[in-house]
């Protein structure tokens, strides 16, 4: 035979081949993802029904029974007709003051703490970098803390100036630098928030606080999504992370995403062609992901919903008939002023002016699709060069501390078994029986010793006893 000749059906082989493997690709993952769409439509039906119509028909339930059993009370000589009556329009008007309330005194409130002496040491066109000097006798350890990214907004480490995350280090005697969002959606560049971008930022702001510090190594700390941004800097520059740093904290991170049923289910659902073309859209129209997506991403899977709408503030008000009355922030409770400032936070309004970087979300959904490969591998790349936990093992020697509560439902601590694995004794993992995901941040009462559903150990004694092993 010809060679030409069979060098020619050789190609044409070849390519039939090719043409036939990328329509078998095109044609599996097509499949795939309508499965995925099968599964997710069924998903979202029962999450609604149960996150919205279910809770909505007991809250709806609950309070006429509430009325009901008031006069029923009232006609069994229990109280007056009158009382009664005053009980139940109180309810009633607390009701419908609870969403004028949150919408009017939760911006005043949220994000209100700030600390005697704080100062502002930097800030780009996304990021700042505060300083706030300790409070209490000073350990010579310092905190930073890598904020940023954050669905409804990292504000909430300064929720209140009673209840705070940074108050519990300041008063131990820990200076803290904090990195957080500069601004709401009008005042960030979202275009350029991508997390090679973050990683440089945590390089040049810790290069900041470093010399601020003195050249005394600080702790470096990630609360939930932060936690894996953190890890990210850590694995891309071992060596600089080394140098500035004696430790890493992890306050509830989602290390392994795919260990994080709850929310990772729905993710995993969701068609890929359908997450690239929305990245896509979102990357062009702004560089963010807007904040009502993101909120039905963590209220679906979470089956809160219904608490959200008008009628679920009505019921949150008509539960608290104490609030009837109240005009003005200076008038709250301590305990009021956290349920109206926390109301707040996770309102679609708030959310809207706080959305998350696209690439950032992108970083997250790799981390609940595909997780962290069992040899570290982290489905993501900084600059083109691939994340993985080996180079924070074999290129430094930091410590890791994870921080978990058993009663956290979005992330269980499970979640962090794959850095026992492979860190082994350079990684100490903590679990508090009695915190939930954001317990660290509202209960400051759980950080005192005395307390009897205190923080053990409590984070700060475990971070204090590792800094003075090393001096």
């Amino acid at each position: 035979m010809d060679p030409n000749a069979q060098s020619k059906a050789a190609r044409l082989t070849n390519k039939v081949g090719d043409l036939l493997a990328r329509g078998g690709e095109k044609y599996f993952s097509g499949a795939q993802d309508a499965v995925r769409m099968v599964g997710l439509t069924s998903y979202a039906s029962h999450h609604v029904m149960m996150g919205g119509v279910v809770p909505a028909l007991q809250a709806w339930i609950g309070m006429q029974a509430t009325l009901g059993n008031t006069f029923a009370g009232a006609l069994q000589g229990k109280t007056t007709l009158p009382e009664a009556v005053v009980a139940s329009s109180k309810r009633v008007r607390a009701g419908f003051r609870y969403y004028e309330l949150v919408h009017r005194l939760g911006p005043e409130l949220f994000g209100s703490a700030r600390f005697e002496g704080e100062e502002v040491l930097y800030e780009d066109d996304i990021l700042r970098l505060s300083y706030m000097p300790p409070t209490g006798p000073d350990q010579g350890v310092a905190l930073f803390h890598a904020g940023g990214g954050l669905p409804y907004s990292d504000r909430l480490f300064r929720m209140l100036p009673e209840a705070n995350f940074y108050g519990r280090f300041l008063e131990r005697g820990i200076g803290v630098y904090a990195m957080e969002l500069r601004g709401d959606r009008g005042a960030v560049n979202y275009r350029a928030y991508t997390l090679d971008r973050l990683i440089d930022t945590i390089k040049h702001m810790s290069n900041i606080a470093f010399e601020h510090n003195r050249r005394r190594k600080m702790i470096l700390e990630g609360y939930c999504g932060h936690g894996m941004q953190a890890l990210a800097y850590a694995c891309a520059m071992p060596e600089d992370a080394e140098a500035k740093f004696q430790a890493i904290a992890l306050f509830v991170a989602p290390v392994d995403g795919t260990q994080c049923t709850e929310l990772a289910e729905m993710v995993q659902l969701t068609p890929r062609s359908l997450v690239k073309a929305e990245m896509a859209i979102f990357k062009a129209l702004g560089g963010f992901v807007p904040g009502d997506s993101m909120a039905f991403g963590i209220d679906m899977p979470l089956n809160t919903l219904f608490y959200k709408t008008p009628m679920g503030h009505f019921s949150a008000g008509f539960d608290k008939p104490e609030l009837a009355d109240v005009a003005t922030a200076d008038a709250l409770t301590a305990s009021q002023k956290r349920d109206i400032a926390g109301a707040w936070w996770i309102t679609h309004e708030n959310s809207a002016r706080y959305p998350v970087a696209a690439d950032l979300v992108s970083y997250a959904n790799a981390l609940f699709t595909k997780g962290v490969g069992a040899d570290g591998s982290i489905p993501y790349a900084y600059k083109g060069t691939p994340l993985s936990f080996r180079d924070l093992r074999d290129r430094s020697t930091l410590r890791v501390f994870g921080f978990y509560g058993a009663r956290d439902a979005m992330v269980p601590d499970r979640t962090a078994h794959c850095l026992q694995l492979l860190l082994g004794d350079r990684y100490k993992h903590v679990v508090h029986l009695h915190a939930g995901h954001i317990s660290y941040v509202l209960s400051p009462r759980s950080w005192q010793d005395s307390n009897p559903r205190a923080l053990k150990p409590n984070p700060i004694d475990v971070l204090l006893a590792h800094a003075c092993e090393r001096g």
